[in-house]
């Protein structure tokens, strides 16, 4: 974990109408860095995420991706980049979802191809061989041809997991990715997750799952009210809180 930071975000708004969503949010993540987002529900985690790739635009703020300016404010007025730009930088910071948002009507290999051959251009022939062994390597080789009704949630989470591998990330985003799932197929997933970081992925993963995140992340950031009111290394985080709203959330999960 050294070197420039891969992201670098200062300011981060975000407004629906005249509800504030996210209020003012600093982060950096270094090649390398698992770094968590924890909090309360509604506190503004996964609008952090949508807003990294622009899935949802930013009402303020600064962002940085692998040294290319996303947005930034000029003059108190707040200006995007260029679509094109965006385009390029999302397909190097691909998310996967709670929701696993796979194609229904297209098999894993389909899925898992979508994305480097629409999006970056790549030869089809190139694309398949490298997604089978993606497959492959999330334990669903013999899986490549079936469709998303025909796996089970956990199945469904890996496939995600490989189309976003599939797009050789820079930064892979991760909203809730188990929460969607049977107690039972989620420790699949957190082992896939963990193995990632093993490899030393660089990482943001927005989840719930408490003990994992004290185990996994380089860097944990509670988020309440639309900003980060504290972050450290798990250790502080979890076992020497400083904020009242972070000791009464800690509280909270081990009750």
């Amino acid at each position: 974990m050294t070197g420039a930071p891969v992201l670098s975000v200062r300011g981060l708004a975000k407004q629906f109408g005249a509800t504030k969503v996210l209020n003012g949010v600093d982060l950096d993540v270094t090649p390398g860095e698992v770094t968590f987002l924890i909090g309360p529900s509604g506190g503004g985690k996964s609008t952090v995420l949508r807003c990294l790739n622009f899935l949802e635009t930013p009402t303020a703020g600064e962002i940085a991706f692998d040294g290319q300016r996303l947005c930034h404010e000029d003059g108190g007025v707040f200006q995007a980049a260029r679509e094109s730009v965006l385009r390029e930088a999302r397909s190097h910071m691909p998310m996967v979802f709670q929701h696993f948002n796979l194609f229904t009507h297209r098999t894993a290999l389909e899925n898992v191809i979508e994305g480097p051959v629409i999006v970056q251009k790549r030869p089809r022939a190139e694309a398949i061989e490298e997604g089978r062994a993606l497959l492959k390597r999330v334990g669903l080789a013999e899986r490549a041809d079936y469709y998303p009704g025909q796996l089970s949630g956990g199945q469904k989470q890996r496939v995600a997991i490989a189309r976003a591998l599939a797009m050789r990330p820079k930064l892979i985003l991760f909203d809730e990715p188990t929460s969607a799932l049977d107690p039972e197929l989620v420790s699949e997933v957190l082992d896939l997750i963990r193995e990632l970081a093993e490899e030393g992925r660089t990482m943001i993963v927005v989840s719930h799952e408490m003990m994992f995140a004290k185990r996994l992340a380089g860097r944990v950031h509670f988020i309440a009210g639309g900003r980060i009111e504290e972050s450290g290394t798990p250790q502080a985080i979890f076992d020497d809180p400083k904020s009242d709203r972070l000791k009464a959330f800690i509280r909270s999960i081990l009750h």
